[in-house]
């Protein structure tokens, strides 16, 4: 798995964060052992997100109740719109002694932009954690 010490495509970073392009991701989807761990709200997650079997919804909100439920020694991708949300989980996550734990550089902004595929909209969302059915 490639990743940068820098952003390329997003202003904030903090030190200590990885940062994975979103062609990285989409690359190494159907070939590596990943969790994609989306931290935006619920409401911006049925608007769009990544559709992937590992794909796991822990709101920034709840993010510290919830922390416990994330696999510690796999690789984790954190995601939200912008890439700011998640590089401060991926830097709470660094200090709480996860392994490998990396920033979608540009987050679900840049995803779109680079013209990757999504899902969303309510009539095609169903999560469990959202009422919309999700995984």
């Amino acid at each position: 798995m490639k990743y940068n010490d820098t952003p390329s495509y997003q202003q904030i970073h903090l030190q200590g964060v990885k940062h994975i392009s979103p062609f990285e991701v989409f690359r190494i989807m159907g070939s590596e052992n990943i969790s994609i761990v989306d931290v935006r709200e619920e409401n911006e997650v049925v608007a769009s997100s990544i559709d992937y079997e590992r794909f796991l919804i822990h709101p920034l909100s709840k993010i510290i109740d919830s922390m416990d439920e994330l696999p510690k020694n796999e690789p984790l991708i954190i995601v939200c719109e912008y890439g700011e949300r998640s590089v401060k989980v991926v830097n709470l996550l660094n200090v709480q002694g996860f392994a490998e734990v990396y920033n979608l550089d540009g987050g679900m902004q840049a995803w779109r932009e680079l013209g990757l595929p999504i899902v969303g909209g309510y009539e095609q969302h169903s999560c469990s954690n959202c009422g919309y059915g999700c995984h």
